[in-house]
């Protein structure tokens, strides 16, 4: 036999040989084993933990943004109040300077008695300290 192996005219011929058109294939399908019901009611009461906290922290943002709005929508109606104030001020001094003049102008005098008001009172109408009436 050493012989004819290195001779090619004298070599054999193999066998019949097989011809597979396809390979057969088996994938093996790994199961995950289920969550136990404790478990997963564990993680569900986890995720509405966190859902409810941040609903919570939420609700405070949007209170808290309320707050902050209504301030200064207040500062804003006081510094108005303020300005409004200051020019009724003004307006003020100005009509207690143009009084006079005004009064003048209409005809007015001013008084030459600079004595000031008095008022009686009438007899038997005088309130005591108590608070009753005496009559005389």
């Amino acid at each position: 036999m050493a012989y004819t192996r290195g001779n090619l005219a004298v070599q054999e011929k193999p066998a019949d040989k097989v011809v597979r058109k396809y390979r057969q294939t088996t994938k093996v399908v790994v199961r995950r084993a289920q969550l136990p019901v404790q478990e997963k009611m564990l993680y569900l009461g986890t995720v509405l933990f966190c859902i409810v906290i941040a609903g919570i922290v939420l609700w405070r943002y949007a209170y808290i943004y309320e707050v902050n709005k209504n301030i200064q929508n207040m500062a804003s109606t006081t510094a108005t109040l303020q300005k409004q104030i200051t020019q009724n001020d003004l307006r003020k001094h100005l009509l207690e300077n143009e009084v006079v003049e005004r009064a003048t102008a209409l005809g007015y005098i001013q008084p030459v008695d600079t004595d000031p008001i008095q008022v009686s009172r009438q007899k038997g109408t005088s309130t005591s300290s108590t608070g009753t009436q005496d009559s005389k």
